[in-house]
């Protein structure tokens, strides 16, 4: 049976509920803000997906609870807005009571999300599988009920700076253009940072407006500096405009890095041909060849075949945060079944114990990050846009124990 959650505010809801008869028990309730529309539309429909083939996966393989708890969930459109998300928030912690909450998505309403939560002193247990934003792990600080699931801002930019010195060694100009929202603000230090580590020369640092409708000006004063990176740290919609305005400008770079947007399909659709070259940092990509979990291998087998799963199950390829999700969901999922319990002190203690191969990488396990206590899934790769036989194509170049290509400059 579904049932349709409706938030009596402003907040459009679009998705559903599953209640299942659970002799009795509490219900697990999941909650799960998700930008299903919006600008962070692409982070959205990848953690939709990834939440509802985990709860598919869950109930063919362990049947229609977890430890005779019925599921619900309740995943709500935040339409990539920081008000909306606050007021989500608020809804699922103190009017549902969810008992965890998974998402949001996109770094600037994650940091939205934090105040509400922190303010509930019964607040529910957090896993966010996105977010790479500083301001995010600042706010929440020490929290014990907070369980990261992705890469943050500074393990982004140490791998890339040790990919390119790897690749095309120190003393390399590079340029950085970066927006003025929470995403921008926030990789823009340790990007420089690690960069200046590595050897290189940071010869130029353009603040553009998060949104804007071109970029031209700051790629002409980019161009006049003659660096042989360009350095781009925004969200996917404003990476689409750069990467067309770059493209048309001609601007010679022989390097051109960004961050998520590289492995998105509707960056890749959006810029077609211009894609060639540019070099995208990410959690996951298809075709690592990751291991599954003995113990668990319905629920995690080896990457290969859950990327098999996934293709059959919604005709396309999986992107980073539709295994990132998919892991975080099943982990919940798993906790509440060994533990018996919604609690979140009992789910809490289980979460910060556990270690499984997953999809997602070769350790679930949990440990410190520079501010909070439960981090897992830091480690990232980097891949260049190359176009094969049957068009454009993610080639590995790092980390070298997986890589598949070596880094080539732009014509």
């Amino acid at each position: 049976m579904v049932k349709f959650a409706c938030h009596r505010a402003t907040i459009a809801l679009a998705a559903a509920m599953w209640s299942m008869a659970g002799h009795g028990q509490e219900a697990l309730k999941i909650g799960a803000p998700t930008s299903l529309s919006g600008r962070y539309v692409a982070f959205g429909v990848q953690a939709k997906r990834g939440i509802e083939f985990a709860i598919e996966v869950w109930k063919a393989t362990k049947g229609e609870t977890a430890a005779g708890h019925p599921i619900e969930l309740f995943m709500v459109d935040t339409q990539s807005d920081n008000a909306l998300t606050v007021s989500t928030m608020n809804d699922l912690i103190q009017s549902r009571r969810v008992n965890i909450i998974i998402g949001p998505d996109g770094s600037d309403i994650a940091a939205a999300a934090v105040p509400p939560w922190k303010r509930a002193g019964d607040r529910p247990v957090w896993i966010l599988p996105g977010s790479s934003g500083s301001k995010t792990e600042e706010e929440v600080g020490a929290d014990r009920y907070f369980f990261h699931t992705f890469a943050w801002a500074y393990d982004y930019h140490k791998n890339s700076a040790q990919a390119l010195l790897q690749s095309i060694g120190p003393k390399k100009r590079v340029a950085f253009v970066y927006s003025d929202g929470a995403y921008g603000r926030s990789q823009i230090g340790p990007a420089q940072k690690y960069m200046k580590q590595a050897g290189f020369e940071v010869v130029d640092s353009q603040l553009v407006r998060e949104g804007a409708s071109e970029f031209n000006s700051a790629i002409v004063k980019m161009r006049a500096t003659h660096p042989d990176v360009v350095y781009v740290l925004m969200q996917t919609t404003d990476v689409i405009q750069f990467t067309k305005q770059l493209n048309i400008a001609k601007a010679g770079i022989k390097y051109q890095i960004s961050t998520a947007a590289p492995q998105l399909p509707e960056w890749q659709n959006a810029v077609g041909d211009a894609q060639n070259c540019w070099i995208g940092v990410t959690t996951w990509t298809p075709g690592l060849g990751l291991p599954g979990d003995p113990r668990e291998p319905k629920l995690f087998p080896d990457s290969n075949t859950w990327e098999a799963a996934f293709r059959a199950r919604y005709k396309r390829e999986p992107g980073f945060l539709d295994v990132g999700y998919y892991v975080s969901t099943m982990l919940a999922l798993l906790a509440v079944d060994a533990t018996k319990s919604v609690n979140r002190d009992a789910v809490t203690d289980w979460l910060s114990k556990q270690d499984y191969k997953t999809p997602l990488g070769s350790s679930s396990k949990f440990s410190r990050s520079d501010i909070t206590p439960h981090q897992a899934f830091s480690k990232v790769v980097l891949f260049q846009r190359v176009k094969g036989t049957k068009g454009f194509e993610s080639a590995v170049f790092y980390p070298t124990e997986i890589a598949k290509a070596k880094l080539q400059p732009c014509n």
